[in-house]
């Protein structure tokens, strides 16, 4: 018998587990050494096909260097996930506080498809947008938000990783977020030519602009991520809103999910013309 698909969680702790491993300059290898197991089961782990005992995480978390708040977390994240959870279709876990392993998730990723009408994400924003962003959530104070900045502009490496295929991204931007003025005029010219230069010359980087005025459609208001992981490992659809991202994992979910992003590309423009229409809006930041 087959076994079950990974649960979101562990896909979590297993994303984290791989770039402490490599933030800590440890090979597999090593990993396997210190646990006295093959490397095949380290491979396991940090693809979440099977879910370290807790005597293993604190020995690999120990040897990784990780210590106090990060290491107190994630352990508990990890016991708590190996509890079972019920059997609905409209279970949600809800991603850590700790943003690194939210990135760590993205990392995971083969592709993503991602949609929101007012802000441009993450991992196509140019540093100045991203500092406006940032700057502007008081929660943040200014060590914590120098991290974050780091943390934020690292993403795009993902679309050129050569350690495994760069990961194809699709987003879908509402023209709102083309002219919310972010930082102001001067941002807002470079933040665009970016987006333009992106959708030009990377084959792996889809985007697509829904004008206003493209009418009803299913994610009115809703920050939304498709991601899709290498087998066995669930599809994931992430929402997100002011202070928490909500998972939806089950299968009925995620299809319905991915349905409605597939009507939301129809609506919005091909990406040749959100490129002409891209430039026609940086044209009018001048």
């Amino acid at each position: 018998m087959s076994k079950p698909a990974p649960r979101t969680e562990h896909i979590q702790v297993a994303a984290t587990l791989r770039r402490l491993r490599e933030d800590a300059g440890a090979t597999r290898e090593d990993a396997a050494k210190l646990l006295g197991c093959s490397v095949s089961k380290i491979s396991d782990l940090e693809v979440g096909r099977s879910k370290p005992k807790p005597v293993e995480l604190e020995r690999l978390l120990d040897h990784y260097g990780v210590q106090g708040r990060d290491h107190e977390e994630l352990v508990e994240f990890a016991r708590t996930s190996r509890k079972r959870r019920p059997n609905s279709p409209y279970t949600a876990a809800v991603i850590p506080a700790d943003i690194r392993r939210a990135v760590d998730l993205q990392e995971q990723a083969l592709s993503s498809v991602f949609y929101s009408s007012e802000l441009i994400p993450g991992m196509l924003q140019t540093r100045p947008y991203a500092e406006a962003i940032l700057g502007w959530e008081d929660a943040n104070r200014p060590d914590e938000a120098a991290k974050l900045l780091d943390l934020r502009m690292g993403r795009a490496e993902v679309f050129t990783r050569t350690d495994r295929p760069p990961l194809s991204y699709w987003c879908i931007l509402g023209e709102a977020a083309l002219r919310s003025g972010v930082g102001g005029q001067a941002v807002m010219r470079e933040q665009l030519a970016h987006l333009i230069e992106v959708n030009s010359t990377m084959d792996n980087v889809v985007l697509q602009v829904l004008p206003l005025g493209s009418g009803v459609h299913s994610f009115l208001g809703i920050t939304l991520t498709w991601h899709r992981f290498p087998a066995p490992a669930p599809d994931m659809l992430i929402l997100d809103s002011y202070g928490r991202s909500i998972i939806r994992d089950s299968p009925a979910e995620v299809a319905r999910g991915a349905h409605h992003l597939d009507l939301t590309k129809a609506k919005a423009l091909g990406r040749d013309e959100s490129t002409t229409f891209l430039r026609r809006v940086h044209r009018e930041l001048k």
